[in-house]
């Protein structure tokens, strides 16, 4: 029989045939992929030899060569971690919100914001064209007079005599997505397990420095949710002008990875528990 699978907080699960899988060693894989995606774009952005801009977004990076196909990758590995993650407080609640959670981020990468996001007079970019085969034709050509937003917009419906988008469910499973993290690090996380009090009762250091760690991590995210949903209401001077979504979308996610970094316990045994 193979060893049990480990949960997030080391608690083993019951006896089975499972392959042996620890939950804080992926906690940190894809707290370090939340960490490196931000930071990828950013290399890119400001990288000549990438030969891509300096994007409104980093959602907006789905449609530049390469960096799109890291942008897709990376929500699809943390929402299939998020998918499958179990954890070992409340586990009804919190296996329902990670698997929604999950299914959010990968609707963040299979449904693309619309727009180029670029300001550069010449850009590479990935586009969806529309073909059409001529009569008597093999070879299928571009329908090059669509309007160019066609070119930057993947699908477009109509709901109750309004047309939606891709872009809205894009938006849609964002909001969701990191309203959910921010519940993980300001709710899940910070819960005490007995193993996490000293003998007085009171909690160790390590469990308070990860709780402020984690508390912080949230805040990060809520207070960028509310950036980005002001501009959205309302027209902030200069937002566009210094890529204010770009920036707060990378603040959340650093903050997120940050957090599921703490949850796996990166920096050892200063922030492993050692009761007193």
């Amino acid at each position: 029989m193979l060893t049990p699978v480990t949960q997030a907080g080391d608690t083993p699960a019951k006896p089975g045939n499972f392959i042996t899988i620890d939950q804080r060693v992926l906690a940190r894989v894809v707290g370090t992929v939340a960490l490196m995606l931000p930071t990828v774009m950013i290399i890119a952005a400001f990288n000549p030899w990438l030969d891509t801009c300096y994007r409104a977004s980093i959602s907006h990076y789905y449609y530049a060569p390469f960096m799109g196909s890291f942008f897709i990758g990376a929500l699809v590995f943390i929402g299939a971690y998020l998918l499958v993650y179990r954890g070992n407080k409340r586990p009804k609640l919190e296996r329902y919100l990670s698997s929604a959670a999950g299914l959010f981020a990968i609707g963040v990468a299979l449904f693309p914001t619309s727009g180029y996001g670029c300001d550069d007079t010449e850009f590479l970019g990935r586009a969806f064209t529309g073909f059409s085969v001529p009569n008597g034709a093999i070879v299928p050509a571009p329908i090059l007079n669509a309007p160019l937003a066609s070119y930057f917009q993947m699908i477009e419906f109509d709901v109750f005599g309004k047309t939606i988008g891709s872009d809205a469910i894009h938006y849609t499973c964002a909001a969701f997505l990191f309203a959910f993290l921010a519940w993980f690090s300001l709710r899940v996380f910070p819960v005490v397990d007995p193993e996490q009090r000293n003998a007085d009762g009171t909690l160790t250091q390590q469990k308070i420095t990860r709780n402020a760690l984690y508390f912080f991590s949230g805040g990060v995210i809520i207070v960028s949710m509310m950036a980005m949903a002001a501009s959205a209401i309302w027209d902030i001077p200069n937002w566009d002008a210094y890529k204010g979504t770009f920036w707060f979308e990378t603040f959340a996610l650093w903050a997120f990875g940050l957090s599921w970094m703490v949850k796996a316990r990166f920096w050892g045994s200063w922030l492993n528990d050692q009761p007193t």
